[in-house]
């Protein structure tokens, strides 16, 4: 059994999509670094004001760009038309349409605008749960698309 085969038993019918991303924590710091524009072309203000206020900006944002990743992840894999159309505006577009908020009980909530909004609605995505971690060098995330 592969973990492929074990995952996909382990899903809920209602499940759609599923997407994972791991982050190498320094290349958001050169990122952040070396570009005036990454954090304001790719978070939003409330996921900004979130991560500065946290001990660890930089995992902060590590975490959220992966995230938002593996949110692009799971909602591609839902489209039943793969070869038939692009989803997606290429690896250099903003990820600010995908917003990584903390809900009351602390998880994580996402929150679709613009574009990304139009492409869940296209593809019937109501919600999108994701996970984040951070340890080490790294950050990781999981989304699944329902």
């Amino acid at each position: 059994v592969t973990f492929r085969e074990m995952a996909f038993d382990l899903r809920s019918p209602i499940d759609r999509g599923i997407g994972v991303d791991i982050q190498l924590i320094s290349e958001i710091e050169v990122s952040i670094e070396n570009s005036n524009s990454f954090v304001g072309r790719n978070f939003t203000q409330a996921e900004i004001l979130y991560c500065e206020s946290t001990s660890d900006p930089i995992s902060s944002f590590a975490g959220r760009w992966a995230a938002k990743e593996a949110v692009v992840k799971a909602l591609s894999s839902c489209d039943t038309e793969k070869n038939t159309r692009n989803l997606w505006k290429g690896s250099g577009a903003p990820l600010k349409d995908i917003e990584i908020l903390k809900s009351s009980s602390g998880a994580c909530e996402v929150v679709f605008h613009g574009y990304a909004k139009e492409v869940a609605t296209l593809l019937g995505i109501s919600t999108i749960k994701v996970s984040i971690s951070h340890s080490g060098d790294y950050a990781i995330a999981q989304a699944t698309a329902r």
